[in-house]
Parts: structure tokens; sequence; C-alpha cells
């Protein structure tokens, strides 16, 4: 009589082996795609929120007849409207992500009708080192996105 032995054998056990690896192969790939759309969705969602940011900024400092400035931390990585000793609105930039020096100061002076007085030019860069730029143009009303 014959018995049985328990166990796998060699066949079985490089059949395992090479499907498993080829399920985290596929899944370090899916990864990899996963990192950069989420980086996509950031850089677009930054953008919008500081052309917002911009926008209401300037609208605060017409309905409220004062002068204000954007202020653009480059150390801390975040933006904000003061208007005299008070901070009206912050946003902060999404983590990894670095501002570039935006002017001389990183002010951008904004008076009583909500108008700019310099054009300017605000740069970040995203996880991957991708710079984007916001331009704003001098006297506009509001800010649009530019490549």
């Amino acid at each position: 009589m014959k018995t049985k032995k328990k166990g796998f054998t060699v066949i079985e056990l490089l059949i395992v082996i090479g499907m498993i690896s080829i399920l985290f192969s596929f899944s370090l790939i899916n990864f990899g795609g996963y990192n950069k759309l989420q980086n996509e969705i950031d850089v677009d969602v930054f953008s919008n929120s500081l052309i917002n940011l911009i926008n209401n900024s300037k609208e605060y400092c017409r309905d409220k007849n004062i002068g204000g400035y954007l202020y653009f931390d480059t150390e801390k990585n975040f933006v904000c409207l003061n208007s005299g000793t008070q901070r009206v609105y912050k946003l902060e930039l999404p983590d990894k992500f670095t501002l570039n020096i935006v002017r001389p100061g990183n002010k951008i002076k904004i008076d009583n009708r909500g108008i700019t007085e310099d054009a300017c030019t605000i740069q970040y860069k995203d996880r991957e080192g991708k710079m984007h730029c916001i331009t704003m143009c001098v006297g506009t009303a509001f800010v649009e996105f530019k490549y």
C-alpha cells in the first residue's frame, strides 16, 4: 500500500509564487497611477481655491471699502488676506506643495476698490516637481487661471 505524503510539490509552489508576484506587480502599477491622479486632483482643487481666495479678497476689500494685501508665506506654505492687523482669509497649500517667491516681499496690495496695483504671476510646485502658474493682470476685478 502506498502512503500519501503531505506537502506541496515544487511546481505547485512555483505556480503560487508566480501568481502572487503578478498580482503584486499590478498593485504597484495601480498605486503609482493613484498617486499621479491624486496629485492632478490636488493641483486643480488648489488652483481653483487660490483663484477663489484672490477674487473673494478683492470683493471683501471692495465691499468693506478698505485696503488689504495678500501675503504669500513661502516658508509655511500658506496664502492669506490681511486687512490692517486682521487676518481675514487663509489658504494652506496641499501637503508637499511649495510656493515660489511671488514678488519682493511676497505681498500683493489690494485697494479699497478691489483692484490690484501690479500684475504678477503666482508660481507653485506640486508633489512631482512640476511648476504651475496663476497670472494676475493689472487693475482687473477678477483673476483667471492661465498656463
